[in-house]
């Protein structure tokens, strides 16, 4: 039997199961694995790093991006919100996490923008540490892209129930919102201090129970490499 190449774009484009490429370290990666679980849908992953597998993403990604996820007809596609839009599709109406129609599906829509948004701003201001000595960091861009942290973080707490963050249903909402918590405790974790959003704590807590999450947890090897 021959081994799976999961290293080797040839092998990738012409697998007969889905495969997801990134690390779990990255919220939008993660979000996407989740959702996979949810539905049931099979696949393997190949977790690259953008920093220590930069070409074999770019052969897969040019803008070398994850996640990206690989079909089992070859077809590739890129960003979470694309890829979840076409799992959607393949879950059916009655099964998806993002409504199909109507003002539910516009809401759990902005809440999930605010969510991706607030993971951005996550990754800007660990990447501007990581990349720069302490001296040489911009504190005007780091505040600034705290301060919007914060307020996407007031927003959400604001509007969030219980035990789902509308109500009684799971929807993408809440995948994208705990995936973007839990990177905030491993990147930028004095944003969410545990008692500062009750709400949105309870949230992360309740979804990292679910079995989905679970199997997308980030394993121990799943880093950024160390700063040369």
């Amino acid at each position: 039997m021959v081994a799976r190449r999961l290293d080797d774009p040839v092998y990738l484009r012409n697998s007969v199961s889905m495969i997801l490429i990134g690390q779990y370290d990255s919220p939008f990666v993660r979000r996407v694995a989740v959702t996979l679980h949810h539905y049931h849908m099979p696949f393997e992953r190949n977790a690259l790093s953008v920093f220590s597998n930069f070409k074999k993403v770019q052969a897969i990604n040019p803008l070398v991006r994850v996640p990206a996820l690989i079909l089992e007809t070859g077809e590739t596609l890129v960003d979470s919100s694309a890829i979840i839009d076409c799992l959607d599709e393949m879950a059916g109406p009655a099964r998806a996490l993002t409504p199909a129609h109507g003002p539910l599906r516009r809401k759990v829509l902005q809440a999930v923008v605010t969510a991706t948004g607030i993971s951005e701003k996550a990754v800007a201001v660990f990447f501007e540490r990581y990349f720069h000595e302490t001296k040489s960091i911009s504190k005007d861009w780091e505040k600034r892209c705290l301060s919007q942290i914060n307020a996407g973080l007031e927003k959400l707490e604001h509007d969030c129930s219980t035990p789902w963050f509308f109500n009684n249903h799971m929807s993408q909402a809440d995948i994208s919102i705990a995936c973007m918590i839990g990177h905030l405790k491993q990147r930028v974790p004095e944003v969410f201090p545990p008692n500062k959003y009750p709400k949105l704590h309870a949230l992360s807590l309740h979804c990292e129970t679910r079995d989905e999450f679970v199997k997308a947890r980030p394993s121990p090897d799943e880093v950024i490499p160390l700063r040369a």
